[in-house]
């Protein structure tokens, strides 16, 4: 199981949240105010769990191998928006070691220009290993996408969201 807290901001990434997770105290922090989600599905009943808590729910549905670069995009705005605060935010996905791992270090890169070096394992980047796999644009337009997100992009993924909402999916 991969747990990652970041130093550069409240954020911890993790595995797929299960309702044990919401209601334990060392994970759901009475400071988690946010939980943003990157799993392919969800679970309603976990949903309703973090809602209860009073923590706002995010679903940005993107698969690893290609990632959908809109919902990347939407993800590292959010987060950018949740940071501000100083609250907790969890961002996951299924194993919380790809997806999850390269939304926050998107957002590292977007925040303070300026690729993170994993202060764990020392192991690779994900945002670098995902843009040099071709599962994102190459590194150059990445960066330049993440240090000015562009709004058409904001609003494509929003939409795609307001239409899950609409067809009861999320």
């Amino acid at each position: 199981m991969q747990i990652t807290e970041y130093k550069f901001a409240n954020i911890t990434t993790r595995p797929f949240l299960t309702l044990n997770d919401v209601n334990n105290k060392w994970i759901f922090t009475d400071g988690t105010k946010h939980v943003i989600d990157l799993c392919m599905y969800r679970e309603p009943e976990v949903i309703d769990a973090i809602k209860a808590k009073g923590a706002t729910f995010d679903w940005f549905p993107t698969d690893e191998r290609p990632m959908d670069l809109d919902m990347i995009l939407l993800a590292v705005s959010k987060l950018a928006e949740y940071d501000r605060d100083g609250s907790h935010i969890i961002v996951h996905c299924l194993h919380g070691n790809n997806r999850s791992r390269t939304v926050v270090e998107a957002y590292h890169f977007a925040k303070l220009g300026t690729h993170f070096e994993d202060e764990c394992k020392g192991s690779k980047n994900h945002l670098i290993w995902n843009c040099e796999q071709g599962y994102l644009p190459p590194l150059p337009e990445m960066e330049k996408l993440l240090k000015d997100i562009p709004q058409d992009r904001i609003e494509k993924a929003t939409k795609y969201i307001d239409t899950l909402k609409k067809s009861n999916l999320l």
